[in-house]
């Protein structure tokens, strides 16, 4: 038998049964749209991790108090952990060859009036150096200075989306007064729009103040502050994190109390469980193609015996079991292929609905191949065994069926 005749019999085939077709074919939409949505999950997961992380150097270095041990032990006495203080970090950076800056910084979420209105708004403490450490140029006006630290000054710098939230053009906060825990500060400057984390804090939707200040008035003897380090170059940055745990455990009696960790590191930790949850996803889509792929299989079971006696006509006009075989299978593929296409389809709208409910999605073409090809894998694996049988029915015995 001609290719062409055979694609031409397996079309008319699928013609009659259009409703067989579809209802058999809802299990390789459902798979084909899962697939290309999770990779896009994926993708746009790891490339929001590459962005949160984008604006800061390589070469960072978190110390963190290690709140793992509280998750996991749930006895540890945050209230007992010795607190890092100016005079210890500025130690660090004078002792460790490797370092070029370190900040120091506290945060917290309190009351803060601006323009008469209250708001709850993440309040972070730092020292001057944070401009260099984080990257954190202001966009109008001054940044917080080594002066405003040591004097204890009132001041802010505010993150955009406050500034124009609050006054409605971010240039405008400039010279203006806001209110922090009934502390009256003056805005000094106004970062620019970033539209992303930089570690530890949003700078759009925060307020920076002198570390000194947020000590002294705004922050609770119980908070915990966190320093963030510069290596001078990315190669140097194991040898400037076994000097900084060298220092802790100097300073400390429990140096352990903290973690030290590097952006790359947490750009790995991040990633990989961005795609440990991708790879999860796809397990749940490859046993919706499974379900599916045995849903097929029930419809050519059905589709065979109803064609036994053409089977026997085919295998009298001189037709081989071959032939007969590649002409089921290519009908499983075509259900299959179709499936894959109308989910792919179906995934082009609602790719761009899940933007609107803030899921970061990267559409890709591997995605849509990925689809393709699990769905083509579905329709030969669960098609094959149907085609088989097909091709060995005995050519008296089919044209007697009846």
């Amino acid at each position: 038998m001609q290719l062409t005749e055979m694609l031409r019999i397996i079309w008319i085939n699928i013609l009659q049964n259009k409703f067989k077709v579809v209802l058999s074919s809802l299990g390789i939409i459902v798979g084909a749209t899962t697939i290309v949505l999770v990779i896009a999950i994926g993708k746009g997961g790891e490339a929001e991790i590459i962005k949160q992380f984008g604006d800061l150097s390589a070469a960072t270095i978190y110390i963190n108090p290690d709140e793992s041990k509280a998750a996991l032990s749930g006895n540890v006495d945050f209230s007992k952990i010795e607190r890092l203080n100016l005079e210890q970090i500025y130690h660090i950076k004078e002792e460790n060859p490797y370092l070029t800056n370190i900040m120091l910084l506290d945060f917290g979420s309190v009351n803060v009036m601006i323009n008469g209105k209250e708001f709850f708004r993440t309040v972070t403490g730092v020292t001057a150096e944070y401009e260099h450490v984080m990257n954190l140029s202001t966009a109008y006006g001054e940044n917080l200075t080594k002066d405003d630290e040591e004097n204890k000054t009132l001041v802010a710098v505010l993150g955009f989306n406050v500034a124009e939230q609050s006054f409605g053009n971010a240039e405008y906060a400039v010279g203006q007064y806001i209110s922090v825990n009934d502390k009256l500060l003056k805005v000094v400057g106004v970062l620019p729009r970033r539209g992303d984390s930089v570690g530890l804090v949003v700078p759009d939707s925060s307020i920076f103040i002198p570390y000194s200040v947020g000590k002294e008035y705004i922050f609770s003897n119980r908070s915990i502050p966190r320093a963030v380090a510069l290596a001078d170059d990315v190669s140097h940055v194991d040898s400037a994190i076994k000097w900084i745990r060298s220092s802790l455990t100097y300073y400390f009696d429990n140096g352990d109390a903290y973690t030290i960790e590097d952006v790359g590191s947490r750009m790995e930790v991040a990633t990989q469980s961005a795609r440990i949850m991708s790879v999860i996803l796809i397990s749940v889509a490859v046993i919706v193609f499974v379900v599916s792929g045995i849903g097929i299989m029930n419809v050519l079971f059905v589709s065979v015996k109803e064609r036994t006696r053409e089977i026997g006509i085919l295998k009298a006009l001189g037709c081989s079991e071959g032939n007969i075989l590649l002409q089921f299978l290519l009908e499983s593929m075509t259900i299959s292929a179709f499936g894959s296409v109308a989910g792919m389809l179906l995934s082009i709208f609602i790719l761009p609905l899940m933007r609107y409910i803030d899921i970061p999605v990267t559409p890709s073409a591997g995605g849509q191949l990925a689809a393709l090809f699990f769905s083509l894998l579905t329709g030969t694996a669960f098609g094959y065994y149907p085609a088989y049988r097909a091709s060995k029915q005995k050519p008296i015995d089919a044209l007697n069926y009846e």
